[in-house]
């Protein structure tokens, strides 16, 4: 669950609520004679917007320094009894709190558009229209592949999610499927913020004293929200990738292993199965696009053929780029599967 103080728009609000009561306390000055004065560092419009919390970057020392040094000034003139402080060392702990939640949120909004960036260079257009393909395999077991963002899939029962060995879900604001996994799957309050971190709470709770958890290792939860949403019943976390300090994410060498780990951990649910993988191991950890589709179909079109008595009726896999539609259209023609007709 996101901390009230870890959030920006909400530490934002919180600190300009402290200026505005400050100033109500205070009586004065007003808005107009601050705006007079040639020496206050902000004009009107600014200073209306900082007291009512709409902005959205911390106002400078400068500015805070001065409204609290005139509103202090014009409660000795009137003789009001403050309970609030004035002095400037009592508001500086609070600022420089405001100023480390903005500069984590730069960071992240830095580090999640430089991926953008890096992801949309390196595996091409993002496909915005859903379209479902059907392979063969035997017995009306299929292979699809789905175009598009996960989040308008509704054709899976079971959603695949790639995590590392650590187990840990991404950060909801992070550029990654385990994020909006996470996000999609809680309920939230009335301004969009996590309220019940739903399926991040219960893996956490399931692998509790375990971390890190052996690569291919599965662990299955419930869908949180994603029932509803998306009709989706259970998602799977599977630690295709491994970290290492200093140089990030790596998928697991046999990364198509976890194929089959997972859709032997899948056989238990009593009912048929609809399943989708992403692309394990191609986002943050930056693998092979075209090698890891190829292991991975493999992998499916081979848990399919030799298990008669599957659950799993469809593997589906998704592509969100151009490049990867390709990549696993080639894997499908390499493993002998052709199109469905219609």
């Amino acid at each position: 669950m996101t901390k009230p103080e870890s959030d920006l728009p909400t530490a934002l609000r919180q600190f300009s609520a402290r200026l505005k009561e400050l100033h109500r306390a205070a009586g004065g000055p007003s808005v107009i004679s601050l705006h007079a004065d040639r020496n206050f560092p902000l004009r009107r419009a600014h200073i209306f917007a900082t007291l009512a919390g709409r902005i959205s970057r911390p106002p400078t020392w400068k500015f805070v320094e001065a409204f609290v040094q005139r509103c202090a000034r014009y409660a000795q003139t009137h003789n009001v009894d403050l309970e609030m402080s004035t002095d400037p060392a009592d508001w500086e702990p609070a600022y420089r709190r405001l100023t480390q939640v903005w500069e984590m949120h730069q960071r992240e909004q830095h580090s999640a558009d430089s991926f953008a960036d890096r992801y949309g260079n390196a595996r091409g257009k993002v496909l915005t229209v859903q379209d479902v393909t059907y392979h063969v395999v035997r017995d009306g077991r299929r292979i699809g592949v789905v175009t598009g963002d996960i989040r308008q899939v509704r054709c899976a029962n079971v959603w695949v999610n790639p995590e590392s060995t650590e187990m840990e879900m991404a950060r909801v604001h992070e550029f990654s499927i385990s994020a909006i996994i996470r996000y999609e799957g809680a309920t939230h309050d009335a301004r969009g913020r996590v309220a019940e971190d739903l399926i991040a709470d219960e893996l956490t709770a399931k692998v509790a004293g375990h971390r890190p958890v052996e690569p291919g290792a599965v662990i299955l939860t419930g869908a949180g929200r994603l029932r509803e949403l998306n009709d989706v019943h259970h998602v799977v976390h599977v630690a295709s990738v491994h970290g290492e300090p200093g140089s990030g994410f790596h998928p697991m060498r046999d990364v198509g292993r976890c194929v089959t780990n997972v859709l032997q951990a899948v056989e238990h649910l009593q009912m048929p199965v609809t399943i989708l993988f992403p692309l394990l191991g191609t986002g943050n950890a930056g693998g092979d696009i075209g090698r890891i589709a190829t292991s991975l179909v493999h992998e499916a079109r081979n848990y399919l053929r030799a298990t008669p008595a599957t659950r799993i009726e469809t593997v589906y896999f998704l592509a969100y780029t151009d490049k990867e539609v390709n990549a696993c259209r080639r894997a499908l023609k390499a493993a002998g599967l052709r199109p469905e007709p219609g």
